[in-house]
C-alpha cells in the first residue's frame, strides 16, 4: 500500500463507520457523544497530525492541530454547556498550532504562535487584566489600545531585522 493512499483510505473508512454507525443507529457507550458531527474533525485531525509528526510534514500537522483542536472544541460545547462560542478559543486553537508547526520544523511559525497565544489570552482574562491595570494607575486603562498600536507600528517599522 502506498503511504499517500493511507490517509485518503483511513479517512474514507472514518467516514463510513461514521454513517454506517448512524444508518443502524449502533447503541454502543458513549456513542451519543462520539457519533456526532465534530468526531468527524477529530479523527481527521488525529489522522492528519500523525501523518505530519510522522513524517516532518508541517503543512499536514499544521491542518490536523487545526482540526483536532476544532474538534476537541466543538465537543466540548456541545458536550459541556457551559462552555460557549467565543473567539479567543478559536484564536488559541491556531497559536497551538503555530506552535506545534515551529517545533516540528523550527522554522517559522513561533512569533506569530506567540502573539496569537497572548492575544487569545488577554481577550479571555480582559476584565482581570482591566482591573489590574486599573490597580496600578487609573489612567492606564484609557490609553491601553493607544499602547497597543504604538507596539504594532513599532514592530511594522522601526524593529530592526
Amino acid at each position: 500500500m502506498k503511504s499517500n493512499r493511507t490517509l485518503p483510505g483511513v479517512m474514507l473508512i472514518i467516514v463510513g463507520i461514521y454513517f454506517l454507525s448512524q444508518q443502524f443507529d449502533f447503541s454502543l457507550p458513549y456513542t451519543d457523544i462520539l457519533l456526532k458531527w465534530p468526531s468527524i474533525l477529530l479523527f481527521f485531525g488525529l489522522a492528519l497530525t500523525f501523518q505530519g509528526f510522522s513524517n516532518r510534514d508541517d503543512h499536514k500537522m499544521f491542518s490536523g492541530i487545526v482540526l483536532l483542536g476544532f474538534g476537541i472544541l466543538f465537543h466540548a460545547i456541545h458536550t459541556f454547556e457551559y462552555w460557549n462560542f467565543q473567539w479567543p478559543y478559536f484564536t488559541l486553537v491556531i497559536a497551538i498550532a503555530f506552535l506545534c508547526k515551529y517545533f516540528v520544523n523550527k522554522r517559522d511559525g513561533a512569533a506569530t504562535g506567540i502573539i496569537l497565544l497572548l492575544i487569545s489570552a488577554s481577550a479571555l482574562f480582559f476584565t482581570s487584566i482591566m482591573e489590574w491595570l486599573h490597580s496600578i494607575h487609573p489612567a492606564l486603562d484609557s490609553y491601553w489600545s493607544v499602547i497597543l498600536i504604538l507596539v504594532g507600528l513599532y514592530l511594522l517599522f522601526f524593529r530592526k531585522k
